[in-house]
């Protein structure tokens, strides 16, 4: 089945790292879970080839594959521990239903996994996470671009500005998004210093037509 028109369906709070925290590389297999889990008729056991998901995402070491499960496994993310990877034949993923049940969902197409040998896991949950704060359906307000600061970034996903940077320019690259830059004036608001706030910079991203 092409993936053409297919979304994968992700928690918001998991995407934004809102209670639940896990790193890139971990996002990055549990939204490839998510959508082999609704190619099964949303079946919260899902059996599969692990070597061909390893081959999917571009993980080579089978330690650092198990890892990522395991890290998944203790966010209760799926319920059962894989403890050991067998040499053939697949493995079964249990997920936990409570953590898909959420109000807030972020939709992306599913073309997404076509760039995974293209971007890092890094520009991965970045597009996510833009693509989390923009409502292209909202008439009343303008919501078609995310403009979320490099300070809250580091916070949330605990990314360094380096790598948040480094991440954009992949998704540059890749025509995934556009920034534009916008010098913020002055808004009459102060810091924790009581000092006015003032000249800052706030990238405005806008993400491909073809990822919603």
């Amino acid at each position: 089945m092409s993936k053409k028109g297919l979304r994968v369906r992700v928690p918001t709070n998991i995407v934004r790292n809102s209670d639940i925290q896990i790193g890139n590389g971990e996002f990055q297999l549990y939204v490839k879970l998510c959508f082999l889990r609704f190619r099964n008729y949303e079946d919260d056991k899902i059996t599969l080839d692990h070597k061909k998901l390893m081959c999917n995402l571009g993980i080579n070491d089978s330690r650092t594959f198990k890892k990522r499960l395991s890290n998944l496994h203790t966010s209760k993310l799926i319920n059962n521990e894989i403890v050991k990877l067998p040499r053939s034949g697949c493995i079964d993923i249990e997920f936990n239903s409570k953590m898909l049940d959420s109000k807030h969902f972020t939709l992306m197409n599913a073309k997404v996994f076509d760039y995974i040998d293209k971007i890092d896991e890094h520009a991965f949950r970045l597009l996510f996470y833009y693509k989390s704060h923009i409502n292209k359906d909202d008439k009343d307000k303008d919501r078609s671009f995310c403009y979320v600061g490099y300070d809250t970034l580091v916070k949330n996903l605990k990314m360094s500005k380096k790598t948040i940077a480094s991440a954009n320019e992949l998704l540059k690259k890749e025509k995934l998004i556009k920034v534009e830059k916008h010098k913020l004036c002055t808004d009459y608001q102060y810091d924790e210093n009581d000092e006015l706030v003032y000249d800052r910079y706030n990238n405005h991203y806008k993400i491909n037509n073809e990822m919603f």
